[in-house]
């Protein structure tokens, strides 16, 4: 998955016998930001990373508009207890929100982590393995911009680095 995930810089420097959080640190200490989340997104266990993520975006960025307080509401649920029905009303909420706002991204992240693109009545088809951690690292990026505001994307990054390195000691 990394290679899919990582540019071919990081993954030249990529140390497999380094944690994610080594790999992650070290990048963003050379100004990789993108690369650095993109570890998490590719190593990370991906419900858990997306759960952490979601909380994110809760406390960062657009928790007051509803829309994305519903959104986050039924991604939650999904991730307790997954629902086909309950996913494609989150692909579809998540299409209203922008899937270049992290919220929107997150949601379409869930909708390729399981399961068919197509409705029922339709033949099954399915994305590519992949997709799934990419639009993760995608809801990451833009996570990252958002809390960034005025400042370098990379400052955002930082903050959300840090904050899943504390979320990780404290668990």
């Amino acid at each position: 998955m990394k290679d899919k995930l990582l540019s071919p810089e990081a993954l030249a420097t990529h140390n497999p016998l380094q944690s994610t959080a080594e790999n992650a640190m070290r990048l963003m200490q050379a100004g990789q930001w993108e690369d650095a989340l993109a570890c998490l997104a590719a190593q990370e266990p991906q419900e858990k990373l997306m759960a952490w993520t979601l909380q994110q975006v809760l406390s960062h960025a657009g928790s007051q508009d509803t829309a994305v307080k519903n959104c986050s509401s039924d991604i939650s649920q999904w991730l307790s207890a997954p629902d086909e029905a309950l996913r494609f009303s989150i692909f579809q909420q998540a299409e209203l929100l922008g899937f270049d706002t992290p919220a929107g991204a997150l949601g379409l992240s869930l909708f390729w982590m399981k399961g068919s693109m197509t409705a029922s009545e339709f033949e099954a088809v399915y994305p590519e393995p992949h997709l799934s951690r990419l639009m993760l690292h995608c809801a990451l990026k833009l996570l990252s911009v958002a809390i960034a505001t005025d400042t370098p994307p990379h400052t955002g990054a930082q903050i959300l680095l840090a904050e899943w390195l504390a979320s990780r000691s404290v668990n």
